[in-house]
């Protein structure tokens, strides 16, 4: 298994003793001399720094810190809660929201907090207050570069440490581990769960994103997806299902094709919970093996086990999909989202859906506009002429993703 460490080899150091005062001493000079004297004696008269910045300088020695105070910090440099492509919520976090959501506990913030009121000093985080919300922030304050040297210089220091029965130590070297991984963009990221709120949803959906490697695409969660997901959600809170959520005589089939993480398919499958209950309706979020073990957790994650069932189905060989799960034309609606990738996709998609929609059925295609796929979209429109498909819906849209600002196309398709 890939391990971010593995990138560094650390030189080798030798323990130094610690001699209090002399080594406090030492260290004031230190950094006095790396913050220009200026930024390291505090102007006594000034009472308020509240709203001052700090930088990487203000982190704590890793040569003098113990390790409970560099643990609690790589803690409080955890990504926030990401939401929609987005890193936090706009809301503030009080110092005990703070701790549960980077995985901290109180006697661990304080004795962070005493770090910088008794062994060194800083008015700038003499206060939990300020230690809680300044610190989060020089993930965005200061650049990768800095702080991947902070990292590098904890991974010097205690990488080779004896003490394997440290339990601070090695969830310190945990925390180091995936500070350094996030630091080098989304393809080097730990596994992370996402949450989507979307408008007229009650809840969040929580998705669990296993690390993103170039053979197994579908583990991440890509901007279509939710573009489509809000698109599906509109429609279901606008428009009366009602009467076929009682129809004791049909049940209503959805199928989502390539799903990933599966957001779109849960998204309906939610909205539908919240409004008729889990009733006469049938959901399958399918992809391909390796995908739909996590598929299988998102479904649990979401509490939708009840009704949503995650399943395999190959484009090239769907046979055991409809021996298992029913006959051909079958679904009143499918979801497809961002399922162009190759040359050979266009046929694949346009004859699954050929294959599988229902004669009065409802397919909702988004495609992200991406130039590299621009003959594949063309293709994938003349295909759905010649397979007596028919666009009544149209329309383009910008969305985010982890790489960005997308243009995508939806198109709502049926049978001529």
């Amino acid at each position: 298994m890939f391990d971010p460490l593995d990138l560094y080899t650390p030189d080798e150091i030798q323990p130094e003793p610690l001699q209090s005062n002399l080594a406090k001493s030492e260290a004031k000079e230190l950094l006095e001399e790396r913050h220009d004297v200026t930024f390291a004696i505090e102007d006594e008269n000034n009472s308020d720094d509240d709203d001052s910045v700090i930088d990487n300088l203000d982190l704590p020695s890793v040569r003098y810190a113990p390790p409970e105070v560099i643990l609690c910090v790589l803690l409080l440099l955890r990504p926030d809660k990401q939401v929609n492509f987005n890193q936090g919520t706009s809301k503030s976090e009080s110092v005990l929201e703070m701790c549960e959501s980077h995985g901290l506990k109180p006697d661990q913030l304080k004795r962070l907090l005493s770090w910088y009121t008794e062994e060194w000093p800083n008015k700038r985080l003499n206060t939990l207050e300020k230690v809680c919300s300044k610190i989060p922030t020089l993930r965005f304050m200061v650049s990768k570069e800095l702080l991947l040297g902070y990292y590098t210089t904890i991974l010097k220091k205690y990488n080779n440490n004896d003490d394997t029965s440290n339990e601070t130590v090695q969830q310190l070297l945990r925390e180091l581990s995936s500070r350094i991984s996030e630091n080098c963009g989304r393809t080097a990221q730990p596994s992370i769960i996402r949450y989507f709120e979307l408008k007229n949803l009650n809840s969040a959906i929580p998705l669990y994103e296993p690390s993103l490697t170039a053979d197994n695409l579908g583990w991440k969660t890509w901007g279509s997806s939710l573009i489509l997901s809000q698109l599906v959600v509109d429609y279901l809170h606008t428009t009366d299902m009602l009467p076929l959520a009682n129809c004791g005589t049909k049940r209503i089939k959805v199928l989502e094709l390539g799903s990933g993480t599966g957001l779109v398919g849960l998204s309906w499958a939610a909205k539908w919970k919240e409004l008729y209950g889990i009733h006469n309706t049938e959901i399958y979020v399918t992809d391909l093996p390796e995908i739909v073990t996590n598929l299988e957790k998102n479904v649990v994650l979401n509490n939708l086990e009840d009704f949503v069932q995650a399943e395999v189905l190959d484009w090239t060989n769907p046979q055991d999909f409809i021996n298992q799960f029913g006959h051909e034309k079958d679904f009143d609606i499918i979801f497809v989202a961002d399922p162009i990738y190759s040359p050979q996709h266009p046929e694949w998609v346009v004859n699954m859906i050929s294959k599988f929609l229902a004669p009065s059925g409802t397919c909702h295609l988004e495609i992200p506009l991406r130039a590299k796929y621009a003959k594949e979209r063309e293709v994938l429109k003349s295909l759905l002429k010649d397979y007596d498909l028919k666009v009544i819906k149209e329309s383009c849209s910008e969305g985010m993703d982890d790489w960005g600002v997308v243009k995508y196309l939806y198109r709502q398709i049926v049978r001529n």
